[in-house]
């Protein structure tokens, strides 16, 4: 399996800047041509590119803004036919990609051409070289004060003896099989958020701009905060995966939001609360996590994550909920089979592990019989790629290697251990 990961550095070469400004010209001559012209991809675009033979520009950087520029058309006419009006789209940010013309030396210099038989020579970081030594480089990300690298590797998935389900909530995540169920508290989240919203809804000034300035500074802190705390979590599931051999299962939860939007008899605060849950990104950082240690992702679909957290794991009965003002019985639920009251938290992550393991165990040679939770024999090995066959292709992620964790997750308080 071929993994995907970006190293970022910062530089100060002031022949980029002129560089990403022409590039940038050259995008928005693109959009005026394509919308003149009724065009919106690259093929019908030839004419344009043939009138900027007279640009010294290298001819890698042309394909790139032409590139953008019918990107930014499909957008637009996405917006239309949902009868969305954009009377002031926003200024486009000066960025270029490029996948050719760049090379890097063996003492980490990198030269990235600027216009013809001449290049912008940067020395990299040592970190930056470590990070690409031995490895494919696939693009090279411009902007006006970063250079971002992506690279990949080929990765051997490891043999699967588990699986691991992975239940995200608002307020914790929790992960296991039936041996053992973990849970990983997120309340500082769920703090830091509503804290920075306080801050502010405190400032009064009546001035717009001041106002934007504060809130992008205010929110930025917040989510380096956030990432932090996620990057700990997910690297403590993603270590305990690959130690134990266990693949992780993950559920579906696009379209959740519908669910507490507005005129849906739910408060502003609910709404912001939930609005800022990062869960697309806690599962973001497992897929490209695992990836690079050679876990199993198993993405279940919405029809296989149905009832997840409301059936029992152990009967199958349907769960049911305590009264309203039991706070004994918070975020437990009552099994009027088993008769016993469960975490939730707990079910959920035992029948994603048991769906999971329904999944995987389908690309095994041999049938399992009826049982769902039957161990995964050492000599039945099915192929991993079996099992995520099927789920969308990882994206790349831009500045997923920005911060260093040195944090010991074993000694994280935070970390509790629930016996299933």
């Amino acid at each position: 399996m071929q993994a995907t990961k970006c190293v970022i550095q910062s530089h100060a070469n002031e022949s980029l800047a002129g560089l990403l400004a022409e590039c940038l010209i050259i995008t928005y001559n693109g959009i005026r041509y394509a919308q003149e012209n009724g065009i919106d991809n690259r093929k019908r675009m030839k004419r344009f590119y043939q009138t900027l033979r007279d640009t010294k520009l290298p001819s890698c950087y042309k394909v790139t803004a032409i590139t953008r520029a019918c990107a930014v058309i499909k957008s637009r006419n996405k917006s239309l036919r949902r009868q969305i009006e954009v009377r002031h789209p926003k200024p486009l940010r000066p960025v270029a990609c490029i996948i050719s013309g760049f090379f890097i030396t063996m003492k980490g210099r990198l030269f990235i051409p600027v216009s013809r038989d001449k290049y912008a020579d940067i020395q990299l970081n040592d970190h930056v070289v470590n990070s690409i030594q031995g490895r494919k480089v696939r693009s090279l990300t411009i902007t006006q004060s970063l250079l971002s690298l992506c690279y990949s590797d080929d990765i051997r998935l490891a043999p699967v003896r588990a699986v691991y389900g992975v239940d995200r909530n608002e307020k914790n995540i929790t992960f296991g099989d039936i041996d053992k169920v973990v849970r990983i508290e997120m309340k500082e989240i769920v703090r830091i958020n509503e804290t920075t919203r306080e801050i502010l809804s405190s400032f009064k000034r009546n001035d717009v701009r001041i106002g934007k300035k504060l809130t992008r500074k205010y929110w930025k802190r917040a989510n380096n905060r956030t990432n932090q705390i996620l990057h700990t979590a997910t690297n403590f599931i993603v270590e305990m995966a690959s130690k134990n051999r266990a693949a992780l299962t993950v559920e579906d939860l696009t379209g959740i939001r519908k669910m507490y939007q507005r005129n849906n008899l739910h408060g502003p605060s609910y709404r912001f609360r939930l609005n800022s849950w990062p869960h697309w990104k806690a599962k973001r950082m497992l897929e490209y996590k695992a990836a690079w240690k050679g876990v199993t992702v198993i993405g279940l679909s919405k029809s296989e994550t149905y009832g997840s957290s409301s059936l029992c794991s152990k009967c199958g009965e349907k769960l049911r909920s305590p009264k309203r003002g039991d706070l004994e019985h918070g975020r437990m639920q009552w099994c009027g089979n088993c008769k016993e009251w469960i975490d939730r938290d707990v079910h959920a992550t035992l029948n994603l592990s048991t769906r999971g393991l329904a999944r995987f165990a389908s690309s095994l040679p041999r049938s399992k019989g009826s049982s769902q939770r039957a161990e995964l024999q050492s000599e039945e090995k099915g192929l991993a790629i079996e099992a995520v066959k099927g789920n969308p292709v990882r994206t790349v992620i831009l500045r997923v290697d920005a911060s260093k964790l040195t944090r010991d997750s074993m000694s994280n308080p935070s970390v509790e251990q629930i016996k299933s």
